[in-house]
């Protein structure tokens, strides 16, 4: 009983702490964790299908940005408002990464990384070229969310927005990696050939992976466009695909507390640099080959491995 309880407190614990968050912190700060949460719902996405279920993505940004059109554009045209819009998204994001999976038939490795890359490229030339109705390059302004007749527009309104919908997913996905859909992926890392002889079908499951990576892009695209309030066909393009691909290396490849802790990364790295933003790249790839050379689970693992070794001195210190 003690076990089954002590996650269900540690998330009650940590949901505690989200909510109280903008009662001690400035605007400009809660802004930056509604957007660091966003970012985390994206990498999410990852940390599934390429951490887990093994499969190389870079179309993370074609599902970000299908969520983020999406949405504005539902309200924009009909008038379906962002938490209804979202969640269409979503869907068809998650329809979009389904048709991906079961594209990878006979693909796998820098093949399939090509297969995504090409989606991306695709999304990317759609949303620049189809000017009627994204507006192309100019962009799209996103309409603010509206509860009760009433526009939420500041950090903190929005917070209260993104943060217990991500917190609802991690929670949802710890789970869901927990049970017998998580231990299939990670099968499919391993061997698709050991799965295929116990009579699994791999490529649905392929799919399925492709599928929730997706969802959860598309998720994380849509809110992050209430946040930022405009779109720019140029943000989801193939670079900003990679950039999700090193925030969960960073983070931790196979990790969910990983993909917070990657985003959390990139979005404080800027602030950090002051008047070096010249170098932001330059910054960001040193951190990256140190992470894979020195750290290869990344933060989260780097945490665990800290954790772990300080666990035994503090039972003897008992």
């Amino acid at each position: 009983m003690r076990r089954v309880r002590r996650p269900f407190l540690w998330w009650l614990a940590l949901l505690a702490v989200l909510m109280a968050w903008p009662l001690v912190a400035s605007e400009y700060r809660v802004f930056q964790a509604g957007v660091i949460a966003s970012t985390a719902i994206m990498a999410l996405g990852l940390v599934i299908v390429t951490g887990v279920a093994g499969q190389v993505s870079l179309a993370q940004a074609a599902f970000s940005a299908i969520g983020a059109y999406g949405a504005a554009l539902l309200a924009t045209k009909l008038g379906v408002p962002a938490y209804f819009g979202i969640p269409l998204a979503a869907a068809l994001a998650g329809v979009a990464g389904y048709g991906l999976g079961l594209a990878s038939l006979r693909l796998g490795g820098h093949y399939l990384a090509l297969v995504t890359m090409a989606m991306t490229a695709i999304v990317q030339v759609g949303l620049t070229h189809w000017e009627t109705l994204t507006g192309g390059a100019l962009g799209l302004m996103v309409p603010p969310l509206t509860v009760a007749g009433k526009e939420l527009t500041s950090g903190f309104a929005l917070y209260y927005v993104v943060v217990p919908v991500a917190f609802a997913l991690f929670l949802g996905v710890s789970n869901l990696m927990a049970s017998r859909l998580g231990r299939v992926f990670a099968a499919l890392r391993q061997s698709e050939v050991a799965l295929q002889t116990l009579g699994i079908n791999v490529l649905h499951y392929k799919a399925l992976a492709f599928a929730l990576s997706g969802a959860l892009g598309a998720v994380g695209g849509g809110l992050q466009g209430l946040q930022t309030t405009f779109l720019d066909p140029h943000g989801f393009g193939i670079i900003e695909s990679v950039v999700l691909v090193a925030v969960i290396i960073i983070g931790g490849f196979r990790s969910i507390p990983g993909a917070v802790l990657g985003s959390a990364v990139f979005v404080l790295i800027p602030e950090l640099l002051g008047g070096f933003q010249a170098y932001k790249g330059v910054v960001w790839a040193v951190l990256l080959l140190l992470m894979i050379v020195l750290f290869p689970g990344g933060l989260a693992g780097a945490g665990a491995a800290l954790a772990a070794r300080l666990r035994p001195n503090a039972g003897a210190a008992r």
